[in-house]
């Protein structure tokens, strides 16, 4: 078996970090309410109080009377509790996260991490798929996976480019490779090559963004012309298509700081069908192809053996080919889409 389970201490000190993580959510989800700011504004000799949003948005809310002035009063105070009570949860969470640490479940390398958090912030729409996705399988099912299958020094970030309107409003107008650099500001890009879409760092991390594509690689699709001339474009492959139209999976890690973090990624069931895939490739090296199959296997073990919570869907086996699931369930002894 290439995992473990965890221990009840583990399991203890995981679950108490996600509900409080959980609940930090929950309150930001609530930051609308409180969101820009009220000030008064003097015009033509008389006071107006106003509410100020981002991009430099104002609403007059009326002139200054004790209505106004108990509108400004109570909003303030609702304010001034919610930044309370988020830095109140995000204290407990930095005082969990060395209970994380002592019980080494803080596993999800700190770069992809941080690229992730960035992403998150700025409401791009993504997964993570490849390796750093079985932290989110390991989390779920509640075990740690052996070391060798998780040694990686890169993130691949999937992106769908249905939804590339979206996307291209969000990263604009820095674009990609400036919001990486706010994590880092040694990422560079990969090589000035056409048709390589990638940025590293000072210490050889690797950040690759990709999206699904057609039969002809070199062939830009309308994501790509939506995107800025020499910003990071997400390079096309055509078998995450697949990918794309699977469901979405969710979990929550800890980075290598103890500090808890939501990870998206495809449904595992997805995940073994396509790294199988990937591996029965005679254009793909060899000891990538290795990896793949160990991968493949070792998700297809935890769906039979542990996550067997996820709910029945036909919708991965809408996604994928059906020869290609019938190989997969042939040649995996744990696996049955």
């Amino acid at each position: 078996m290439s995992y473990t389970r965890l221990q009840l201490e583990q399991a203890k000190v995981a679950t108490n970090a996600i509900q409080l993580f959980e609940a930090l959510e929950a309150h930001r989800g609530q930051a609308r309410q409180v969101a820009g700011s009220m000030h008064w504004k003097l015009i033509a000799g008389r006071e107006y109080l106003y509410r100020g949003y981002s991009h430099g948005k104002n609403q007059s809310l009326g002139p200054r009377s004790p209505e106004t002035e108990s509108i400004k009063a109570s909003f303030d105070a609702r304010k001034a509790a919610h930044k309370a009570r988020e830095d109140a949860l995000k204290h407990q969470l930095k005082t969990h996260a060395a209970y994380v640490r002592a019980n080494r479940l803080h596993r999800f390398p700190l770069i992809a991490a941080r690229v992730i958090r960035a992403l998150q912030r700025q409401g791009v729409p993504f997964r993570i798929i490849g390796t750093n996705a079985l932290y989110a399988y390991e989390a779920r099912a509640g075990v740690l996976v052996e070391p060798e299958h998780l040694a990686t020094s890169d993130v691949d970030v999937l992106m769908d480019a249905r939804q590339g309107v979206r996307i291209a409003a969000q990263v604009q107008p820095e674009g990609l490779l400036s919001l990486l650099r706010r994590t880092d500001k040694t990422f560079q890009r990969f090589t000035d090559a056409t048709f390589m879409f990638c940025a590293v760092n000072d210490i050889g991390y690797r950040v690759d963004f990709i999206t699904q594509g057609g039969s002809d690689p070199l062939q830009m699709n309308d994501f790509e012309h939506l995107l800025e001339e020499g910003d990071l474009t997400p390079v096309t492959i055509e078998s995450l298509k697949w990918l794309v139209a699977s469901p979405r999976f969710e979990a929550v890690v800890f980075d290598e700081r103890g500090m808890p973090l939501r990870l998206s990624t495809p449904d595992p069931r997805a995940f073994v069908l396509h790294k199988w895939y990937v591996s029965q490739r005679p254009d793909r090296e060899p000891a990538k192809r290795y990896r793949d199959e160990a991968q493949a296997r070792l998700v297809a073990s935890l769906l039979h053996h542990e996550l067997k919570d996820l709910p029945t869907t036909r919708a991965v086996t809408r996604a994928f080919p059906h020869l290609l699931r019938q190989d997969a369930s042939a040649e995996l002894d744990d696996f049955d889409v």
